[in-house]
């Protein structure tokens, strides 16, 4: 029956993300990416792709910066086209996929505000995916004034229910009359990537409880399988970049802020919590997940994060793993119609791309030897 209901409200932007994927890079486009001489001919060869419209204008030595922006904003462009085609759970779908980018945004914006960097600089490097009017009014805060912030700006804005719920967790829950000099001291003393991983983590379950409530037995089906591997994604990472950490140093606090910061969702949780919470070390944390088949065997191969001294050029991280993984599974949401994998993979897989181009695009740039390993640290989309 899904199926045959499926294509009244979404089965043109559905067909429109499809189509997309003939725009990916072929392994040919990457053989000659890594191929050309300097970042002239670099550009030429993005130039034979879909990409053209967008770099066809710039100058023949683009700044790699440049690229990164111009390749963000084609990807934007394309998302706000499915955007302004969706309706009913899709356009709400769509909107809470965007979320996450207006994190990143905000966020980098309250850092940039910190550093006291110019606010129409900060505004100049926002990521298109998660631009909302809004955003602007920021710049009109002063450097330090981090309650006015929050009162006059960030309640307002899509992601403010998410800041009202990190504060209400971090200042004491239940406490309906923060105030102006918490909201101060807090955001003057948290380190922003602590921001960001809090409110990404309540993004990723407000997201959960949306596909889990809303979403066909189809969607459900891939979309809950996608966020249960991000959320478990995130957990590893969280505790192995943790390992060997000066500020983990005591069980007690190790323990308090992981829980605090790892999603509650995922095929760890809640079974594996405990245990993920008390690891100390790369073994303790290998033990932890030996449930789990695929993530054991991640972590087998992953370098100890307590000897980061002695990761080198060629050292295969976590995250190049964990990335691998994720793409097997955002290609894999492609073969299955009439579901709504398809657009969060396709954002992901995009993403994926990016960082390919720009990656090689700054190997090009250093001019490193071809015979460096660097030049072989992308994952191609759909090889799988």
């Amino acid at each position: 029956m899904e199926f045959t209901t499926f294509g009244v409200d979404d089965g043109y932007v559905e067909a429109m993300a499809r189509g997309f994927r003939s725009s990916f890079l072929t392994e040919d486009i990457y053989t000659n990416l890594r191929n050309a001489k300097d970042i002239t001919e670099f550009k030429l060869v993005l130039e034979d792709t879909d990409y053209f419209p967008y770099i066809s204008n710039e100058p023949p030595n683009i700044p790699v910066s440049l690229l990164r922006a111009k390749l963000k904003r084609k990807l934007a462009d394309e998302f706000e086209y499915l955007q302004a085609q969706a309706v009913g759970d899709l356009a709400e779908f769509l909107r809470l996929v965007s979320c996450k980018y207006m994190i990143d945004n905000v966020v980098n914006v309250i850092e940039g505000i910190k550093n006291k960097i110019e606010p129409d600089i900060l505004l100049a490097n926002i990521d298109p995916l998660g631009y909302f009017p809004e955003i602007k009014n920021m710049k009109i805060v002063d450097a330090d004034d981090y309650g006015t912030l929050y009162s006059t700006v960030l309640i307002d804005t899509p992601v403010g229910p998410y800041f009202m719920k990190f504060l209400e967790d971090v200042i004491g829950e239940g406490n309906q009359n923060i105030s102006m000099h918490e909201i101060q001291a807090l955001f003057k003393d948290l380190k922003p990537e602590t921001i960001r991983t809090s409110l990404k983590k309540m993004w990723l379950e407000d997201f959960f409880a949306f596909c889990e409530k809303n979403l066909s037995d189809v969607s459900q089906d891939f979309m809950l399988d996608l966020l249960n591997f991000e959320a478990d994604f995130k957990t590893i990472q969280i505790i192995y970049n943790s390992i060997g950490n000066k500020d983990f140093a005591s069980a007690a606090n190790r323990s308090a802020t992981r829980k605090r910061l790892c999603p509650a969702l995922g095929y760890l949780y809640p079974d594996c919590e405990k245990e993920l919470n008390k690891c100390s070390n790369i073994e303790e944390l290998r033990e932890a997940v030996k449930g789990i088949s695929n993530y054991h065997e991640l972590l087998k191969e992953a370098p100890d994060p307590s000897k980061r001294e002695e990761f080198g050029p060629q050292t295969k991280s976590l995250d190049d793993m964990m990335y691998e993984e994720e793409l097997k599974k955002y290609s894999l949401a492609f073969e299955e119609q009439a579901q709504y994998g398809v657009f969060y993979a396709y954002l992901k897989l995009k993403e994926q791309e990016i960082r390919n181009i720009v990656w090689l695009a700054e190997m090009n740039t250093r001019k490193l030897p071809k015979n460096n390993a660097g030049w072989k640290k992308y994952l191609v989309p759909f090889r799988f």
